[in-house]
């Protein structure tokens, strides 16, 4: 019995990251909960933020930010993770102007309100690399998760089966041995 329990705990937490890890297989724009998470990729916000910090970053209303908060955003094809240093507000839509914390000039282009993902809420020291380790093998982790899967209700199929097959043989037995005290 508790062998059955078990395999149902195991097969919960294995749904559970098997969905969690599909969801972030699309790597653009996708959160869980609101949360994103990113690889810092650049020296540019040290000592701050550091090459292959992992951060992660809340969606967030944006007239809530404010100078000196720390945004990711995505420009020319690249995510970055620098801190507002000035916001205006154009046709109703909120510009930022960023820099990075270890550069000496400010970032070139203004952020545009639709190149926000959030505002990081806080790193985690050096895993950055093994995100995006995940990442890139993702597929393979999921065949593996979704494999264990099917074994593990196999596996339970089995048991119900068995169950039943031991059931049903006491339930002969006990037929045939009422028949013959019958007799």
């Amino acid at each position: 019995m508790t062998k059955k329990i078990f395999k149902y705990i195991i097969l919960n937490v294995l749904i559970i990251l098997f969905v969690i890890n599909l969801i972030l297989s699309y790597e653009e724009n996708t959160h869980i909960l609101g949360i994103y998470m990113f690889n810092i990729v650049s020296e540019s916000m040290e000592p701050t933020l550091n090459k292959n910090d992992l951060v992660l970053v809340q969606k967030c209303e944006l007239s809530e930010l404010q100078e000196g908060d720390i945004i990711t955003f995505k420009q020319d094809d690249r995510t970055i993770s620098h801190r507002i240093i000035d916001i205006t507000k154009e046709k109703g839509d909120f510009q930022f102007k960023t820099k990075g914390d270890n550069n000496e000039i400010a970032d070139p282009d203004k952020v545009e309100s639709g190149q926000v993902y959030g505002q990081v809420l806080f790193r985690v020291k050096g895993i950055g690399n093994i995100v995006s380790y995940i990442q890139n093998v993702r597929v393979f982790i999921n065949i593996i998760i979704f494999a264990i899967i099917i074994y593990i209700l196999v596996s339970l199929r089995d048991n119900q089966k068995n169950t039943r097959k031991i059931k049903r043989k006491k339930y002969e037995i006990k037929k045939m041995r009422d028949n013959y005290n019958l007799e």
